[in-house]
């Protein structure tokens, strides 16, 4: 009964950290999706797929917020007429990389030469992947 009282515990302080996060990411969601016209979203990211991408790409590598508050974003701007591979490459950029403090270690521990070897790799391969994915759909 204790380690259920203290799992409980856990997974409450764990809820209160993650879904003030998460509800940010919806509400921005929802602000693309209403006030942000199609053709805005169509003429930054609809047209041009091997510029698209890649700023996409970039954006997800970025993007200080934690994984799963992207994919509210992701999925308005899927909505709005984003095609797969830049929802790929937004999302493929910010899992890879994920945060600041991940990024803070891994730069103190294997240095900056790691550190930016593995950025522009990420850039590298998520565009890749989401022009192939683009391609292929």
């Amino acid at each position: 009964m204790n380690k259920t009282k203290t799992i409980l515990i856990n997974s409450l302080k764990e809820m209160k950290t993650i879904l003030p996060l998460f509800f940010i990411a919806i509400i921005i969601g929802v602000l693309i999706e209403i006030y942000i016209p199609n053709s805005i979203i169509a003429s930054l990211i609809g047209k041009n797929i091997y510029l698209a991408i890649p700023l996409a790409a970039l954006i997800g590598i970025i993007l200080p917020i934690p994984r799963y508050a992207t994919y509210p974003i992701a999925a308005s701007l899927l909505l709005k007429g984003a095609g797969f591979g830049v929802i790929f490459a937004l999302v493929a950029g910010e899992v890879i990389t994920e945060s600041f403090a991940r990024e803070y270690m891994s730069i103190k521990y294997f240095g900056m030469k790691f550190f930016t070897v593995r950025t522009i790799l990420t850039a590298i391969l998520v565009t890749a992947g989401g022009i192939l994915i683009e391609v292929l759909l």
